[in-house]
């Protein structure tokens, strides 16, 4: 593993995070990858139409150090993904979706999104 790799996005060791941490930062460094899980075409399942009307900075998104952590872990996990693709953070619960224009945002929680779109948070959970 390169030194890199070993080291988390503040500079210190990953082996000397706590373990209570651990699965923060790997969130928070995108060290998790991006998402592994196949998903359907945009024939098959469009784009939902919730995320053509809302904007990836939602007036009512989280806001402060936790959300931004959160969406950093969300882009790192949803980066080579489809339009329409989405994730429930473990770190905070929040959804997170990638919009049809590339970018990641928050959707609210009354927003049902398809359930073929969703994604783990990590690969090696099933």
């Amino acid at each position: 593993m390169s030194d890199e790799k070993d080291r988390t996005s503040t500079g210190v060791p990953f082996h000397e995070v706590p373990e209570f941490a651990r699965h923060h930062v790997d969130w928070m460094d995108g060290r998790h990858g991006p998402a592994q899980k196949r998903l359907p075409s945009l024939a098959d399942v469009p784009v939902p139409d919730v995320l053509m009307t809302l904007t990836p900075l939602h007036e009512d998104r989280p806001r402060g150090s936790k959300a931004m952590i959160d969406a950093a872990g969300a882009r790192a996990r949803l980066r080579d993904l489809r339009p329409g693709a989405w994730i429930v953070s473990p770190f905070t619960g929040e959804t997170w979706a990638k919009w049809p224009n590339g970018e990641v945002g928050w959707v609210p929680k009354n927003v049902r999104l398809p359930e073929e779109l969703r994604v783990p948070a990590r690969n090696d959970v099933q």
